[in-house]
């Protein structure tokens, strides 16, 4: 039974879309109203173009939360940067805050923005390496091929350009609202270590690490990933 009472808005990261969130917007969707969402510029969304990529994906994800009643947002990656933004920007219109796969600061390797720039078929089977744990079944790594395939290249280059200028390590500890923070346990992308510095600073929070699992680890470990945020929520009140 879908309930309104507890709305989960999710927000993709760099290059991806709604499309991220399939296994959460099947598996929770029993349990909450699940919003998967494309920023402009991906999936089915408009690209807006704005000179602030960061804060145009914000103004996305406000638009959308202003229309529920204490909605918990959960973030991946990019996804995670630009949620935490609006935690701190406007922590009234957030009952929870769920960051995946994501940290306070986001440098991005100069090797991603040389594929894009040079050689896209080579990122696209990065993505195979560096976003998944070596368990995970090739049908799931190549349905995520595919799906980057449907990005614009000069749309992914400024996400990652975004996530580069994305830094606030200083400010992160005013997020002052119940968090939830996961990451896979072989994360290569966003390293534990990444998800500890956000579980240290924000206070209260609760941290996941989950195992056989890498940057996707919504996707590679999809049971367990839903299991803790079904039982944090619920916990929630």
């Amino acid at each position: 039974m879908i309930t309104d009472e507890k709305p989960l808005v999710m927000v993709h990261g760099a290059g991806g879309s709604s499309a991220t969130w399939f296994f959460q917007s099947k598996g929770l969707s029993s349990d909450f109203h699940t919003i998967a969402i494309d920023l402009n510029g991906h999936g089915r969304s408009k690209d807006f173009s704005e000179e602030d990529t960061l804060e145009s994906y914000v103004k996305d994800v406000i638009s959308v939360l202003s229309e529920f009643k204490d909605p918990f947002l959960m973030g991946h990656s990019m996804g995670g940067a630009v949620s935490q933004i609006v935690a701190l920007q406007n922590p009234e219109m957030i009952k929870g805050l769920i960051l995946v796969g994501t940290g306070a600061r986001l440098k991005v390797h100069p090797m991603i923005f040389d594929m894009l720039a040079n050689d896209f078929d080579a990122y696209v089977q990065s993505v195979a390496e560096f976003m998944f744990d070596e368990s995970t079944p090739d049908e799931i790594k190549v349905a995520s091929q595919a799906e980057v395939r449907k990005c614009p290249v000069h749309i992914i280059e400024r996400d990652f350009q975004a996530c580069n200028s994305f830094d606030i390590m200083g400010q992160v500890a005013n997020i002052n609202i119940p968090s939830l923070i996961i990451v896979g346990e072989n994360d290569k992308m966003t390293p534990p270590k990444y998800a500890q510095y956000l579980h240290q600073h924000i206070s209260g929070s609760t941290l996941e690490i989950i195992p056989d699992a890498g940057h996707a680890v919504m996707l590679e470990q999809a049971e367990t990933f839903n299991r803790l945020v079904r039982e944090w929520m619920l916990a929630q009140g």
